[in-house]
């Protein structure tokens, strides 16, 4: 058997740091993070994506686990650290205002692996506190991979710093095991009423919706409402068709249309996937001897041919499709997301694909690694890009969609040229969403309409909230609203299930933590930009009556 390489990694764990960002969040998070570390722990060996392009890497192994916490509050999970092979490192209080060393304790044994006798290929970093910049990047220097995770508010240039930003919705959902049926909206009809569609309005809706969603990349989401207002039945009706929700009604379409298939991405979208293979036609019989002839040999020789027909084509394809994805991602303006460069792939070489299992790769991902892409380059960002650093901008690992699509900026100077650049200058120093006013305006007012209907629980309501504006033709992400949740909170904001929740009052402390930002990130404003700040945040807001 070959010997299989792993990624060489060491974590360092700041519990009170990953702990109260948590419990912020929510307290079940916190529990879980803190009594089940063998659960992530699997998670980040072996789901946790990784910048390493290295296809011969296949896994990674976390040689060092140490977790530094402080004994006087959170000794109770000690032991459960001990139990999942840590070494855990006592960090009390050193002073009246219950500063502890963990900082220096971390920093020290990161710097002491560097020159462990075995070398540590990835450093994964669990703390959202900035004081780690350095570090990460004399890391860099010295040519080691890391990656962070920071459940709360992390400075840009500590994103920036490390070379993979762990997600902390993905973190929650994936690691953590609160799965998306715990987010689902409580008040959601279990069925849909057959009545509210009239006879053949879904067929002919699925077809639409084809047609529309055969271009490169499909169609978002957030512009499916318009295609189906196409329709004057859907108009007329209310409840989506009695699906209750553009997801639901668009999944109904789906499965009447076997060339259409829902993408997870954020905001998920629609695009046509590859036909199914024909199946292969029967080989013709092989010619029988007549009496009295020899049979026909097919070994080689000079009287036969080579059994090997097929290998010139299994040795052309994949030059074949490293020659379209060149073509697929120099022919962009921006990044191409991985899985709609998989669905081109698809659909371009389907029946040369299939039943390949990638051509032995088994991930999309991994053939990418195998093929010849020179010139072109990764990124894991979620959910995954391919381009080509000479004509795009890489993809950023922030809370927003990272870069902008050209359209949706040349959208905003349009509306709002005396806000645009202002607010293109403040989405590029503090990953603050770049959307619209009104979009801000609907993503707030959705926000308080959930939380005073259900309650405030994070992953459920930014789903939720997410949802119900990609329904309204918004193209607001998830991670536009985790942004948005996270500095609402930073800056004092308590979504207290008793108290109503206001949009304006949001509003207010939404732009003061976006002030705080600025300053954080060494904007010095004068009072016209503050006043542009404030009409961008919260101008979309019409005054209550």
């Amino acid at each position: 058997m070959p010997h299989t390489q792993h990624l060489r990694s060491a974590l360092f764990v700041d519990f009170d740091n990953i702990f109260i960002n948590l419990q912020q969040i929510d307290s079940r998070y916190a529990v879980e993070f803190a009594s089940s570390p063998d659960n992530w722990l699997r998670w980040l060996e072996a789901e946790m994506p990784s910048v390493n392009l290295d296809h011969e890497t296949t896994a990674r192994r976390i040689l060092i686990r140490r977790c530094y916490l402080n004994p006087n509050s959170f000794s109770s999970y000690r032991p459960y650290f001990i139990r999942s092979a840590f070494e855990v490192v006592d960090c009390p209080p050193l002073t009246s205002r219950g500063k502890t060393s963990t900082d220096i304790h971390m920093v020290m044994d990161i710097l002491d692996a560097l020159g462990h006798a075995t070398r540590i290929d990835e450093f994964i970093v669990l703390s959202g506190d900035a004081d780690f910049t350095p570090v990460l990047l004399r890391l860099r220097q010295h040519d080691r991979l890391s990656a962070v995770l920071a459940p709360g508010y992390a400075s840009p240039a500590y994103k920036a710093a490390c070379d993979y930003l762990i997600q902390p919705d993905s973190f929650i959902r994936q690691a953590l095991g609160f799965t998306a049926q715990e987010e689902e909206p409580i008040s959601r009809p279990p069925q849909r009423d057959a009545t509210m569609a009239p006879a053949n309005l879904l067929e002919r809706m699925a077809a639409r919706l084809a047609e529309v969603a055969n271009v490169p990349g499909g169609i978002e989401a957030s512009e499916l409402p318009a295609v189906y207002k196409e329709f004057n039945e859907f108009r007329e009706s209310n409840h989506w068709l009695g699906y209750f929700s553009l997801r639901r009604l668009t999944e109904a379409l789906v499965s009447l249309q076997p060339g259409l298939d829902v993408v997870e991405e954020d905001p998920w979208r629609v695009a046509v996937v590859a036909p199914p293979p024909a199946p292969p036609e029967a080989a013709p019989a092989e010619p029988t001897a007549e009496p009295g002839q020899p049979e026909q040999s097919h070994a080689p020789g000079e009287n036969g041919a080579a059994p090997a027909a097929h290998s010139e084509p299994e040795q052309r394809l994949p030059d074949e499709l490293a020659r379209y994805i060149h073509q697929v991602v120099n022919s962009s303006k921006t990044a191409v997301p991985m899985a709609s460069l998989a669905q081109a792939v698809s659909r371009e070489f389907g029946s040369e694909l299939a039943h390949t299992g990638w051509l032995g790769a088994g991930t999309f991902k991994e053939l990418l690694a195998e093929l010849a892409l020179d010139g072109l380059a990764t990124s894991f960002v979620n959910p995954g890009y391919v381009y080509n650093p000479a004509l795009h901008e890489p993809p950023e690992s922030a809370g927003s969609l990272g870069v902008e699509p050209a359209e949706r900026a040349d959208l905003f100077a349009a509306r709002y040229p005396e806000l645009a650049d202002l607010a293109q200058k403040v989405h590029r120093l503090t990953d603050t969403p770049y959307l619209l006013p009104e979009h801000y305006a609907l993503l707030l007012h959705e926000l308080a309409r959930e939380i005073n209907e259900h309650g405030y629980q994070m992953t459920r309501t930014s789903k939720t909230v997410r949802d119900r504006c990609v329904e309204r033709g918004a193209p607001i992400a998830r991670s536009h609203i985790n942004f948005v949740l996270i500095g609402l909170s930073y800056a004092g904001h308590r979504f207290d299930n008793k108290l109503e929740q206001r949009p304006d009052q949001m509003a207010e402390v939404l732009l003061a933590n976006t002030l705080n930002l600025c300053r954080a990130a060494q904007m010095n404003l004068t009072e016209d930009e503050t006043q542009q700040l404030r009409q961008w945040i919260t101008g979309g807001l019409k005054p209550e009556a």
